[in-house]
């Protein structure tokens, strides 16, 4: 079953408007707006290889819970129960349509925003799994047969700490007429605030490095940079596994040589 038509598919069972379907994004995920209901259907492909419905469960529970809070986050829809539904095999979640716009974006009210959403984070009450999520990284690393960051893994040590978004690059922000509201919290987690701050720098973006700035005070970004590279170099290999882009080919191959040079100078 084809992602967007089992969205399409949970949105009529839900008695959802959906004239005329806009898919957003396919790529990690599938995004359908449900047009003209202001809904937006997220279908988990590549990371629902690997976790449980119940994940994003969790990932809906947060965002309501930031949103409630007040917290600078794209909220979960409040046209319909945001799930996530049982659909054709998809564990489709329900989200509020933004009026998003790129134009808007600001690096400074990108990295304010984050250290409330960081405040915000704080105080959710639910668990989190660490930042560094070894296990499934390891599982990953060893199905595609990446002995040499296997070897890097299972050197590196779990990272403690509080909440945080998990996954916080400007991509993952939604530019409203507001300001800025971060999405994307499939991967949000316990970890130093460093980590995230890693997620802006990873992409090697002038405009992440003025966020940063504008984000304040925070400890060695660096640090964390070797977990993170691995982490990313395993997932983009299951994410262009759906993508006949070049472009994402190259940009997939290019994290697993990141990924290696830090294996080989630790």
């Amino acid at each position: 079953m084809n992602p967007a038509t089992a969205a399409l598919n949970a949105a009529r069972r839900h008695g959802l408007p959906v004239d005329s379907p806009i898919v957003l994004r396919d790529l990690t995920n599938v995004l359908v707006h449900l047009a003209p209901a202001p809904v937006v259907a997220r279908v988990p492909v590549t990371l629902a290889r690997l976790r449980p419905p119940e994940w994003f469960a969790e990932e809906a529970r947060l965002a309501q819970f930031l949103a409630a809070e007040g917290a600078p986050v794209a909220p979960p829809s409040d046209e319909v129960d945001p799930g996530p539904h049982d659909q054709d095999g998809f564990a489709i979640t329900f989200w509020r349509w933004i009026d998003q716009d790129p134009a808007r974006a600001d690096p400074v009210a990108a990295g304010r925003s984050l250290r409330e959403l960081h405040a915000v984070l704080e105080r959710y009450p639910g668990e989190l799994p660490t930042c560094d999520r070894l296990g499934e990284v390891r599982s990953l690393l060893a199905s595609l047969d990446l002995d040499e960051l296997l070897e890097l893994a299972e050197r590196l040590e779990p990272l403690a700490g509080r909440p945080i978004h998990g996954d916080a690059h400007l991509s993952n922000i939604l530019w409203s007429p507001e300001g800025p509201l971060w999405t994307d919290l499939e991967n949000a987690c316990r970890g130093p605030v460093e980590y995230d701050l890693a997620c802006l720098r990873y992409r090697g973006l002038p405009e992440a490095e003025t966020a940063i700035a504008a984000y304040g005070e925070h400890g060695d970004i660096d640090a964390v940079m070797p977990l993170l590279a691995v982490q990313l170099a395993a997932w983009t290999q299951l994410v262009v596994e759906r993508s006949d882009d070049p472009a994402h080919h190259a940009e997939a191959q290019r994290r697993l040589d990141r990924a290696l040079a830090y294996a080989r100078l630790m």
